[in-house]
């Protein structure tokens, strides 16, 4: 085992197109599609050696010292150490650039930035893909309703975009977006954070109860429309649709959105926002409105500012995940 020190840092994602076709429920009977983007918000784990015992470490918001690795409640960091082999003397800390449950792909983050930096620990080096698969067969095990979209966004950074077969087969593409596309969809979309956080396992649950299979038809075809206006740098229409994509989840369940959510997206639309939407499953998180020019940008930020929100600035990550050898 290294007696370095090791930083393993994932980026969280944007979803753009296709959620929710990426749970198993749905994609292995219909296959699943996923456009999305990874951003300058990250999930770091600090690896080290114990340094007078041979306990496991675990720092987070509650910190764990045990002798073995069942014994860790940390439910990714147990896990992550059986799939790596590392039984004993090992500290592992956490830190992230936002709170986990608020839509931007934290538990695939953390798994796949865990189990890069064990490996790299053990004296291995885990691939971007390699992480992937082994993030979401991670979090299946534990009885997650994770889908396939979070750890391989989270892995291989930028825009990716993801098909996924009804036999789990997951191809991924790195699409070449336009550095004016790019640069146009930052500068146009407002971010905010709602200071809501949420377990997404309820709201996901309760999708897969409803019977919305004919919604998430709809949900796929939006993402492969959202992808073609990306490719095409016409983003006036991917504000329209992510208009389209809000009524069709708000339709699929009634926890997706509340009526202070409501208020704040009818106020957005009103003043100029072509479109707009709740990151990940819904129910709190963060906020992305589009505006189509800088003075409707400026008359949604004014329009909103009632709301007491915090606005966020975000840029794009190319990297994904990676792990490195600190020096000492």
């Amino acid at each position: 085992m290294s007696s370095s020190i090791i930083l393993s840092r994932t980026p969280f994602r944007l979803p753009l197109g296709g959620g929710s076709t990426d749970l198993p429920s749905y994609y292995k009977k219909h296959g699943g599609f996923i456009f999305a983007v990874t951003i300058d918000l990250y999930m770091d784990v600090l690896i080290k050696q114990t340094r007078a015992d041979d306990l496991i470490n675990v720092h987070y918001k509650s910190f764990e010292g045990v002798p073995r690795v069942d014994q860790i409640e940390h439910p990714l960091a147990r896990e992550a150490l059986k799939m790596t082999g590392i039984k004993k003397g090992v500290s592992i800390s956490f830190k992230a650039d936002t709170p986990a449950g608020t839509g931007l792909g934290s538990s695939g983050a953390c798994s796949v930035a865990l189990l890069k930096g064990l490996s790299l620990y053990a004296g291995r080096e885990m691939s971007q893909r390699k992480a992937a698969e082994k993030s979401f067969e991670m979090t299946q095990a534990l009885g997650l309703p994770d889908g396939v979209q979070d750890p391989y966004v989270c892995a291989h950074g930028g825009f990716v975009l993801l098909d996924i077969e009804k036999d789990g087969t997951v191809s991924v593409r790195k699409p070449r977006i336009a550095a004016k596309t790019v640069q146009h969809f930052f500068n146009n979309c407002l971010f905010y954070y709602t200071g809501v956080a949420r377990e997404s396992k309820h709201i996901l649950a309760e999708q897969d109860a409803r019977k919305v299979l004919e919604l998430k038809h709809h949900i796929k075809g939006i993402g492969r429309e959202v992808y073609r206006a990306f490719r095409r740098g016409e983003l006036d229409a991917f504000g329209e649709l992510m208009h389209e994509h809000w009524n069709v989840k708000k339709a699929m369940s009634l926890k997706m959105t509340s009526d202070s959510f409501d208020e704040i997206y009818d106020s957005a639309r009103r003043v100029g926002a072509l479109g707009g939407k709740i990151l990940g499953a819904g129910g709190g998180g963060y906020f992305i409105f589009y505006c189509p020019s800088e003075r409707k940008k400026q008359a949604v930020r004014r329009a909103l500012a009632r709301f007491g929100m915090r606005e966020m600035n975000f840029s794009l990550d190319t990297k994904g995940a990676r792990a490195k050898i600190l020096a000492l």
